[in-house]
């Protein structure tokens, strides 16, 4: 996890650094020029400005997607060709597999994957509002708009340095322990940002908060899911290969909140008037991004934490699950082994 957030991090850094060196131009605001002739004013002001700026801000937008692209391409390269899976003795055995919709319908009726899920996707859900509205925010409502990628790139950097200390934070203290402290940690400093007045220090200040915070909700999901599986491997002995659609429905379920994020923040920021590369925007506006990187993150953050409440995997049912799991494991090796035996005499 700490390798992810360094890239996200390399990602931001490479993204910040090719498109803010571009300055791309602001449009004012129609109500200068009077309320009957608004539409034709704005469409005289897109022309002035225009064709250079938008085209500079288009190059760099293009050059920044190739070099991550290339990147991306270059890391699935490596992913492909260096790792080889490896199956366990006890998944050799011919049994007959289950068909994916039977393994679907077995891993929805678990129900502490689906408590867990259910806790993380408010939480992936505020967070992704969090960040897609925090550009927005800094520009138009704390005046920041020349400090917006060095923000978000401490929010990552915070995020990057944070995660080893979370991974010794849930082994000392326990994964539930650590997903209230780690996630709940924002709240207070994201009820700071839009109390207090428009101030850079306390801004990064709020960015460092908000990393570590994201760090634990980079982590913890990853940490837990394991356990979900462990403890459906003991419910359904007999039914193995379920690991992919676990892990593929929890991605999915994160994008999903990512493409809800971006409705809600769209018609959001639509219905309040937002104008599209304007110098500024009316009170409206403002109000809607605080309460789109404020005050609705906090509720989806402390409904996730109810949500929690009724995960039931704790560490001690989490210690007797690794048990379990491993006399089954050496209950099978040993089967195995008195099969090959008992086959070898036979021969």
């Amino acid at each position: 996890m700490t390798v992810e957030v360094l890239g996200t991090v390399l990602g931001t850094a490479i993204q910040g650094q090719i498109v803010g060196k571009v300055d791309t131009p602001c449009v004012g605001s129609p109500f200068f020029f009077g309320l009957t002739n608004s539409s034709v004013a704005m469409e005289e002001l897109n022309m002035t400005h225009d064709t250079g700026g938008l085209t500079d801000t288009r190059n760099a937008y293009m050059i920044a997607a190739g070099v991550i692209g290339g990147l991306y391409v270059l890391c699935a390269l490596i992913l492909v060709l260096g790792v080889r899976e490896r199956r366990e003795s006890c998944e050799l055995q011919s049994d007959e597999p289950v068909s994916f919709f039977q393994g679907l319908k077995l891993v929805m009726n678990h129900g502490p994957y689906i408590k867990l899920i259910a806790g993380f996707l408010f939480t992936s859900l505020a967070f992704m509002l969090l960040e897609g509205n925090f550009a927005l925010f800094c520009t138009y409502t704390l005046g920041f708009r020349n400090e917006f990628q060095n923000i978000l790139l401490a929010i990552m950097l915070s995020a990057t340095l944070t995660i080893p200390f979370w991974q010794w934070f849930l082994t000392r203290f326990g994964k539930k322990r650590a997903v209230y402290v780690g996630i709940s940690s924002a709240i207070p400093f994201l009820i700071l940002v839009v109390v207090l007045d428009s101030n850079l220090f306390v801004t990064y200040l709020v960015a460092v908060a908000a990393g570590i915070s994201v760090a634990a909700a980079f982590l913890l999901p990853w940490s837990m899911l394991p356990d979900v599986i462990d403890d459906f491997k003991l419910q359904h002995p007999s039914s193995r290969g379920h690991e992919a659609i676990f892990f593929s429905f929890y991605v999915f379920f994160t994008k999903f909140t990512a493409g809800v994020s971006l409705g809600i923040s769209t018609l959001s920021l639509d219905f309040a008037g937002y104008q599209t590369r304007g110098c500024s925007q009316p009170g409206q506006v403002h109000f809607t991004l605080k309460m789109l990187v404020s005050a609705v993150p906090v509720g989806l953050i402390l409904l996730s934490l109810l949500l929690f409440k009724l995960y039931p995997i704790d560490e001690e049912k989490r210690s007797k699950n690794k048990k379990a799991l491993q006399d089954l494991r050496e209950e099978s090796n040993s089967s195995s082994e008195s099969d090959n035996t008992e086959l070898a005499s036979i021969v």
